[in-house]
């Protein structure tokens, strides 16, 4: 009986010990949930949310190797581009705040290595915008049917290309806008010579393509060029077509389309068309033709008159890969008759993402 007791005794005190620490036992906290990277479908594809805020990120770019042949250039010159696009977006009270850098490095015709440059920046509020990018007279910020060239080739034709320091206003209503931006000239003095060039543009887009016009004031030439581009949607065959001119009041003019073969000058007018068409679902064809008339002798022209005719194969076997071959020829003709032939021509392959 005594050991029934015993047994009893001692099983009673085991649970109650048990119990005991069972009560003082820590208890592990529960984990904090992780926050995945969030897709910002507000202002298209590619955007995630930058953890803990409410901007949205885009990083896109390319990696590009090209070769290209030039008539009169012995052998050919090669080029590897890398090019990492950053985009930060998010809305506020006052319309859309934006980031915009573009970072590039191109090693051309050297076994080394290439200098990584900021090639773009710019910033955005609302329509307000201001930074460094290509002159509105070229290719507006924020896209238009007036950017570019006339023909849709990588090389454009020729439009006037050059990138600016800016700042403009933008307006869009629907399928109209306009623009005016004030550009550095980069005169030799700025503490004398401190008024900016001007540029203003007008555009609309409809279903069956869109118009675009660009006006620019050369303020230290006191010069004004102007560029109009209408684009038809060729509903029959898919394909696109651009018409379109430039002109210029004066041979010197940061505004003018210089004349292919021949000097810097400007030209006094040029005109153009271009057209593109996807030929499969992989390849697209795109062939263009430009005009230009030069100043005369008394206007310090000497150049008179130009021919352009530029061609592209584009083909994308798989998303984010393709190769190009595009070739241009042109020829100037000098007041005095004489005749100069320009020819040159690019492969690349690249890889976007």
């Amino acid at each position: 009986m005594n050991i029934k007791s015993l047994l009893i005794g001692s099983a009673a005190a085991l649970v109650a010990v048990s119990g005991a620490r069972a009560a003082d036992a820590i208890v592990a906290a529960e984990p904090e949930p992780v926050e995945y990277v969030r897709v910002c479908d507000a202002f298209g594809t590619g955007f995630f949310y930058i953890p803990g805020t409410e901007t949205c990120l885009k990083i896109d770019g390319y990696v590009r190797f090209r070769v290209t042949a030039t008539r009169g250039n012995a052998g050919y010159s090669q080029n590897t581009r890398a090019r990492v696009n950053f985009d930060a977006r998010s809305e506020t009270e006052l319309g859309t705040l934006r980031g915009y850098i573009r970072m590039q490095s191109n090693s051309a015709g050297v076994n080394g290595d290439a200098a990584v440059v900021q090639d773009q920046a710019m910033l955005q509020l609302g329509g307000l915008f201001m930074g460094y990018t290509e002159s509105a007279f070229a290719a507006l910020w924020g896209g238009g049917v007036g950017n570019w060239g006339i023909i849709q080739t990588d090389a454009g034709g020729v439009y006037g290309y050059q990138q600016r320091q800016q700042i403009g206003y933008r307006y869009d209503a629907g399928a109209f806008y306009a623009a005016l931006v004030l550009e550095n000239d980069e005169v030799a003095n700025p503490a004398t010579d401190w008024a900016t060039d001007v540029v203003g543009v007008l555009g609309m887009t409809q279903g069956w393509g869109g118009a675009a016009v660009h006006v620019g004031y050369d303020e230290s030439a006191r010069a004004v060029g102007v560029k109009g581009i209408v684009e038809f949607a060729v509903a029959a065959t898919g394909g696109s077509l651009r018409v379109g001119g430039f002109y210029s009041d004066k041979v010197a003019n940061a505004y003018g389309v210089g004349i292919p073969g021949g000097t810097a000058e400007a030209s006094n007018w040029s005109a153009g068309l271009g057209y593109t068409q996807d030929v499969t679902e992989t390849l697209n064809a795109t062939l263009g033709y430009q005009y230009f008339d030069g100043f005369s002798v008394a206007k310090g022209g000497t150049t008179r008159s130009a021919h352009l005719v530029e061609g592209a194969l584009s083909w994308t076997p798989v998303t984010n890969f393709n190769v190009r071959l595009e070739g241009n020829w042109g020829q100037s003709t000098s007041h005095a008759g004489v005749k100069t032939n320009m020819a040159s021509g690019f492969v690349w392959v690249r890889r976007s993402f």
